[in-house]
């Protein structure tokens, strides 16, 4: 397939010229999906491997923080736009220092804070897990060994508890580039935005430019 793109073959193909006339648009688009994607996840993981930690040390955090994450997964995701623009649209009318930053009802900002919620889940349930997997004679061991509480949570309970982090992180990033479509209903711009032009314009090529790279993109960043 990438020769027949290179040699040349395949540009009398519909889709092919759809690319071409929307070049400069496909690019900035799908520039604007992965950045979304990416940094949604990214959140994800600053916010909810430490929230992990906190449920799975303090179980007086445990319900009330679990219910509001597990909450954020019960709710549509077009629900869940509606809501956060809501509140979002009302903040940008009313401070126009807010509004400079980006802080408004349609783009970037709604789609990111929706992406950050989605991210949340696999990656906080995941480190709950793999915290909790870990056999409590190696913590003992540990302790005989002399090593204070903080130092065997680093040393010994987080290393091995990775590798099922690790797993919802590549689950809320696979998650992500298929949620970050929903940017396009809203001015968020993304691959999105073209599949859903095509979807209005019932044109099957435009959305297959939009799908493609889509899907390319998350079984890359799965291997990866």
């Amino acid at each position: 397939t990438i020769f027949f793109l290179i040699s040349g073959h395949l540009d009398n193909l519909s889709i092919m010229k759809e690319f071409f006339n929307r070049s400069h648009t496909f690019s900035r688009q799908l520039n604007r999906h992965f950045t979304l994607a990416f940094l949604s996840v990214l959140a994800g993981i600053l916010i909810g491997i430490p929230t992990g930690i906190l449920i799975h040390k303090s179980k007086k955090m445990n319900n009330p923080l679990l219910f509001l994450i597990n909450l954020g997964q019960t709710i549509p995701t077009l629900s869940l736009l509606g809501l956060i623009m809501v509140p979002l649209t009302f903040l940008g009318e009313r401070s126009e220092l807010l509004r400079n930053i980006g802080i408004r009802g349609v783009g970037f900002t709604p789609a990111f804070l929706i992406l950050i919620v989605y991210a949340l889940f696999p990656i906080v349930h995941n480190t709950i897990a793999g915290l909790n997997m870990i056999d409590q004679n190696l913590l003992e061991v540990a302790s005989g060994m002399g090593m204070k509480e903080n130092q065997a949570f680093w040393k010994v309970q987080l290393p091995l508890s990775l590798p099922v982090i690790l797993g919802g992180i590549r689950t809320a990033m696979t998650q992500s580039i298929g949620n970050t479509i929903l940017a396009g209903l809203i001015g968020g711009g993304g691959l999105g935005s073209i599949i859903f032009l095509g979807l209005a314009q019932a044109a099957p090529d435009l959305i297959l430019l939009g799908v493609i790279p889509l899907i390319a993109m998350a079984f890359m960043l799965d291997f990866m």
